[in-house]
Parts: structure tokens; C-alpha cells; sequence
């Protein structure tokens, strides 16, 4: 090993040696070119080829295969339900989207993986439950949240973050008109630590609940003409079967028990011979028993009887939450508004002081992700560095990227209910899109005139209006009814339907 250490050693030093003597830049180039300094532009050259045809082949996928749409949720204004009820609309939507695509899917189709983005916005201080879906998912979304809110109301309406006039379509910063501030919020500790979640905040005694929307949409409520906030849920179903084994090992370690290392097939095999190799030594040689003394050593007492409220709290908390469907997310804000009306205590503090109601100091909570947020840039270039992320985050806002940013965080169906739910009777923002009167369905008895009465058809079941006769020389000349046949175990033909 130390001689092959010393070649290595041996082989630089010429090479340093050979560009301390080169008398000019091509020279040196070629130097590093010819002892191998090629493999590393070669790799770099695959790495952005790989980038750049995925991407051409996404781009190409979404625009000839994809049509998105928006629609608007109005709330029942008499809403009781508690958040309980969007975590059944979350399940639903769990189980629609397809799964993973294959090698060929990805690569040469360009295919992506299917999202929902549930946004909500104050344009102007108007507050506006929305979901951007996939049209061919119209239906589903409609059913999911009709089946919990019967008395909601959802309408198709135009994509909201271009601007009314298109103002924000193709707009660059640094801009003459408008300023912005956007983030992205990430968790503060591992995922699977959960956020503090709705049933905390019901009280205990009077089942009250406080709900955290109230805060939100009160301070969405309070900016103006020209302002506008929005907040973003860019949802995916997680997939990956190893982040809740990854989510039971924090637990465990809390605990201190032993933490079962990931392992593959080949992990498997190996363990299952030394174990069986173990058995057999066992059985032959009675003194054979290093296996069970080393077993006995590792099998460590558990600490849970000398656990800590905190800790009890919080293996409780990551194991409740990998027992439920979760979301990979991006949960995007931005505010936006004229220069000279822009606010950053209005449009931003507020809305950062809301967030910190779902903040559990024991277990996660949300923060800004360091590198898109558009504040903190200090020392060189801040102008410069400071107007690309406003126009990353506004591009990916708009395209409702999952790519861009951050890694995404995993929040299960009962955070993203706590974060994204309909306000309950007790929230009285006033400027929140509500329905102005509670639904109701038609009665199954009306009759449908000029259906045909075939049994493809729920006309065929509807009562029929008797005809009036046009006089009385018709109503006396008017035939007596037949008589009834029994014999038949059908309905009547003629009983009247008054």
C-alpha cells in the first residue's frame, strides 16, 4: 500500500514540476491534458450532458402531454369540520397518483413523476383556497373534497401568478416597479421528527379548538392594493420505503436500543451462512458458544424506564408519524408587492410569525432554507446575488418546480392538515372566499321532460305529470281507466302521481 502511496506522490510532483517549467497557458493545459487531467473534463462534460438532455426530454414531456389546471375552493361558511377531514382529502389523493416511472419512462420519454400543488394566496387582501392539478385529475380532486365538504364550491379559474395583466410573467429582477422577498420553508431537525400538529391545539378540558389558521389568513387579510402573498405545497407521494425504517432507527437510538443497519441482498446471504455456520457449532461442540455470549452482550438493557418526558415525547412523535401515508413537499413563500408599498412587516414578518404556531421545540419546526432565501446576504455582490434567487424562486414558484431549491422535506397527512385546512365557523376573516349559501341536491322526484324512458336512463324513473283534458266534451267523452290486472307482480301502470 505505501508503495503504491508513493507512485501516486512520485506521479504529481513530476506533473507539478512540468507546469512550474511551461512558459504559457496552453502549455500547461496540454501538460494536464496528457497525464490524465481528460477523465475529469470527460466527467464533468457527462455530468452536464446528462443534465441537459433529461431536462430537454422533461421539457418536451410536460409541454406535449400535460395540461394543467386551477381550480378555486370556496370554504362552507358555516364550516364545523375539523382538520381531521383534509387528511382523508390527503389520503385520497395518496393513493391516485401513479407510482415511479422505469429507466425508459424517465430517460427517453422524459416522463415525471405526477404532483398536486395546494396553494393558498391574498391577492390584495382577498384570501383564496386553490389546487393546481392535472386536468385528466379534475374529477378526483372534485370527489375527494365534495366527499368531506358537501357544501364547498369549485370552480376552474385563470393561473393567478402570472398577474391579472401578466404583469409577473416575464418579470426580471432587480425590477424599477416591484420588490419581492420568497423562501422556501425546511424542517429544522431530521424528518421524521414530526411538527406540532392540530390535536395539540384543542384544549384538553373544552374540546375548543384554536384553530392556527385564524392567525394566517387574519394577516393575509391585512395587506392592500398592489400586495399579494402566496404560499405553496408542491406535493408527490413518498415512495421510498426507506424513510420510515430510517424514522424508527431515530427513535430507537433515543431509546438506546440496538439500531439495525440497512442491509442488501448480498448482507442477507452472508448473514444467514454465519448464523447457520453458528448452529452448526453449536450442535457439534457443546463449549461452542462465543455466538451467545457476544449475543448476550449485545443485548443492552433498554433505557425506556429511564426515559425523560422529552424523550418519551419525541419517540412518540416520529413513530406516529411514520405510521401514517406522508408527501414529499416544497412549501414555497413569496410576497410581492409595489416598491412603494412594500412592507416587510406587513407581507413578511406576519406571515413568519404564523408559521412559528406549528414550532415544537422538542421535536421540528419550520425555517427559512438558507440558500433560497432572498434576505441575509452580506459582504460582496448582494445586489447581484440577491436578484437571482428573487428570480429562481418566482420561476419556480411559477412552474411549480420540484427540482429547484431545497431537497424537499417529507410531511405526512396529518402536518399537511394542520398547515393547509379550511377555517372553521370561529375564524372571522372577513375577505376568506366562502360559499354564499349551503347546497343542497335536487328532489329525486321532479320530472324530466323529453328524456327517453329506457332503462339507460334515470328519467325512465322519474314520475310522470298527468295531461289535463283541453274541455269538458273531452273530459265527459274521456275513457274509464282499465281495469287493474293483479297477475302481473310489477307496479301498476296507471296509479296517478299527484
Amino acid at each position: 500500500m505505501s508503495f503504491i502511496f508513493s507512485l501516486i506522490v512520485q506521479f504529481f510532483t513530476e506533473v507539478i514540476q512540468q507546469l512550474y517549467l511551461s512558459n504559457s497557458p496552453l502549455t500547461s493545459a496540454i501538460i494536464l491534458l496528457a497525464n490524465g487531467f481528460w477523465i475529469v473534463v470527460l466527467l464533468m462534460f457527462l455530468g452536464a450532458a446528462k443534465s441537459l438532455w433529461r431536462d430537454w426530454r422533461q421539457t418536451l414531456y410536460h409541454v406535449a402531454t400535460r395540461n394543467f389546471i386551477m381550480l378555486a375552493i370556496d370554504v362552507p361558511r358555516d364550516n364545523e369540520q375539523s382538520p381531521k377531514a383534509v387528511e382523508y382529502i390527503f389520503a385520497h389523493l395518496h393513493g391516485v397518483l401513479p407510482g415511479s416511472n422505469n429507466m425508459y419512462e424517465e430517460w427517453w420519454e422524459g416522463k415525471t413523476e405526477d404532483y398536486f400543488s395546494m396553494e393558498l394566496v391574498s391577492i390584495e387582501g382577498y384570501v383564496q383556497f386553490l389546487v393546481y392539478t392535472q386536468e385528466e385529475y379534475r374529477d378526483t380532486v372534485e370527489s375527494a373534497f365534495y366527499a368531506q365538504y358537501p357544501d364547498a364550491e369549485i370552480t376552474q379559474v385563470e393561473d393567478y401568478v402570472n398577474g391579472q395583466n401578466g404583469e409577473f410573467k416575464n418579470l426580471k429582477f432587480p425590477s424599477q416597479k416591484y420588490k419581492l422577498f420568497g423562501t422556501e420553508f425546511v424542517l429544522a431537525k431530521n424528518q421524521a421528527y414530526p411538527i406540532r400538529l392540530h390535536p395539540e391545539f384543542e384544549h384538553s378540558l373544552s374540546q375548543e379548538f384554536k384553530d392556527p389558521m385564524a392567525s394566517l389568513l387574519e394577516n393575509m387579510n391585512k395587506i392592500g392594493p398592489g400586495e399579494q402573498i402566496w404560499l405553496q405545497l408542491v406535493i408527490t407521494p413518498e415512495r421510498d420505503k426507506n424513510w420510515q425504517p430510517a424514522a424508527n432507527n431515530v427513535a430507537m437510538k433515543i431509546a438506546g436500543k440496538k439500531i439495525d443497519a440497512p442491509s442488501g441482498r448480498v448482507d442477507k446471504i452472508a448473514g444467514g451462512f454465519i448464523k447457520w455456520l453458528d448452529a452448526f457449532g453449536v450442535a457439534v461442540f457443546p463449549f461452542y458458544n462465543a455466538t451467545e455470549e457476544s449475543d448476550k452482550k449485545d443485548d443492552l438493557p433498554s433505557l425506556m424506564l429511564h426515559l425523560t418526558p422529552t424523550e418519551k415525547a419525541q419517540i412518540e412523535g416520529i413513530q406516529l408519524k411514520a405510521d401514517k401515508m406522508a408527501f414529499w413537499c416544497k412549501f414555497r413563500f413569496i410576497y410581492i408587492a409595489e416598491k412603494e408599498i412594500y412592507s416587510k412587516q406587513r407581507g413578511v414578518s406576519t406571515i413568519l410569525g404564523s408559521m412559528k404556531q406549528f414550532s415544537s421545540l422538542n421535536l421540528n419546526s419550520f425555517v427559512m432554507h438558507k440558500y433560497t432565501k432572498t434576505s441575509g446576504m452580506d459582504y460582496i455582490f448582494t445586489e447581484k446575488r440577491m436578484a437571482r434567487r428573487q428570480n429562481n424562486i418566482l420561476l419556480a414558484f411559477q412552474e411549480r418546480a420540484r427540482s429547484e431549491g431545497s431537497d424537499g422535506i417529507v410531511l405526512n397527512i396529518e402536518e399537511l392538515a394542520t398547515i393547509y385546512h379550511f377555517p372553521t365557523i370561529t375564524v372571522k376573516a372577513p375577505l376568506v372566499s366562502r360559499t354564499q349559501s349551503k347546497r343542497s341536491s335536487a328532489p329525486v322526484s321532479l320530472p324530466i321532460q323529453g328524456a327517453p324512458r329506457t332503462f339507460q336512463s334515470f328519467a325512465s324513473y322519474a314520475p310522470q305529470p298527468l295531461e289535463e283534458p283541453k274541455n269538458t266534451e273531452q273530459a265527459s267523452n274521456a275513457p274509464s281507466p282499465a281495469p287493474r290486472d293483479n297477475s302481473n307482480s310489477g307496479v301498476p301502470g296507471d296509479l296517478p302521481f299527484i
